[in-house]
């Protein structure tokens, strides 16, 4: 006979676990029930639109409710109607443990490219199922979360205490932990502004300099923000980790260095034709190829070193990243239009 469990599962705010994320309703059938038995048992039943992810599959049980087996409308509407399920059912069935991480089973069940997952418990009976859309709801809210720890804020107890001893403080201690932290970008601002003043001969003599000095600290920015990104998305999602942090930050740094080639280019083509100065394309070339690769580079590195320290990456990585950024793209600018370009 076909199954229809109907249980009231009360989903938590933060689960921390599939069986507190699984659905109360999913479609079971006897190993023995045969095909036609099934879909007029099936028929029914008074499923809503909101439970076709669950209901499009129908998993297979034993008389001791073990998961055995799955099988689709599909295949059921297909099959002979004296055939028992068991026959017609794929063996290698996709489960969930009710333990398991929401953030592991986010995987499996992308992995495998279904609408859901049945759920089990230590023995492998079936318990439940979960939803494509429900897993990917909790682990989008498990991201957020991580993005604001990475960001200097936790949903922990002890950093609730610790936001809210913040928000209740008087100005003072706030400015006490905030500033030192702008005071590195200001430090970064005035390097910045040390480097144009000692090529200030170089930008004066070729004023053309200065039209594509915008382009190059701003895609310096970009792509080093979209680095930082990158790395915060992998990390909250158990994707970069100590075994392999290495490898994605040479793999960016790669990345970078493809971004900058083609932007490289493009803009550096767009300097000849603008300027009909063949040098200051070259100049463009180099300076947008060299500055990505090292946006990229910190834009990983940065966020990793200060999470490891201890230190709150954003209140750290953000002043450290524009100052580096800035300074470094300087210099590679005007160290190469001193070298290349002619003055005029």
């Amino acid at each position: 006979m076909v199954l229809i469990v109907n249980e009231s599962i009360e989903l938590k705010e933060h689960p921390d676990t599939v069986e507190e994320i699984m659905v109360d309703k999913y479609i079971a059938v006897n190993q023995n029930t045969s095909a036609e038995k099934t879909i007029e048992k099936f028929r029914e039943q008074k499923a809503k639109p909101t439970d076709e992810t669950t209901i499009y599959y129908i998993y297979v049980i034993d008389e001791y409710k073990h998961l055995v087996g799955v099988l689709s409308l599909i295949e059921l509407l297909h099959a002979k109607p004296d055939k028992p399920v068991k026959e017609i059912m794929k063996k290698d069935v996709i489960s969930l443990k009710k333990q398991e991480d929401p953030e592991n089973a986010a995987k499996k069940i992308q992995k495998a490219d279904l609408m859901s997952l049945p759920v089990v418990d230590d023995k492998n009976k079936l318990i439940g199922a979960v939803r494509f859309d429900d897993i990917m709801d909790v682990v989008d809210e498990e991201f957020s979360e991580d993005m604001y720890r990475l960001a200097g804020f936790s949903f922990t107890e002890e950093e609730t205490a610790r936001s809210t001893a913040i928000l209740d403080s008087p100005i003072k201690t706030i400015l006490k932990l905030r500033i030192p932290w702008l005071l590195v970008a200001l430090v970064g601002g005035l390097l910045a502004g040390f480097v144009i003043d000692t090529y200030e001969e170089t930008l004066e003599a070729t004023l053309a300099l200065a039209i594509f000095l915008p382009a190059i600290m701003d895609m310096g920015g970009n792509v080093g923000t979209q680095a930082s990104t990158i790395f915060v998305r992998g990390t909250a999602l158990g994707q970069i980790g100590e075994q392999n942090v290495k490898k994605h930050i040479l793999k960016e740094g790669l990345v970078g260095l493809l971004i900058g080639i083609l932007v490289g280019t493009i803009a550096g083509i767009a300097a000849y034709l603008w300027q009909g100065i063949p040098e200051l394309g070259v100049v463009i070339f180099l300076s947008l190829t060299l500055t990505c690769i090292v946006a990229s580079l910190i834009g990983y590195g940065i966020p990793w070193i200060a999470h490891k320290l201890g230190y709150d990456p954003a209140a750290v990585s953000d002043p450290f990243i524009t100052t580096i950024k800035d300074v470094t793209a300087l210099l590679i600018y005007f160290s190469l239009a001193t070298a290349l370009v002619p003055i005029i």
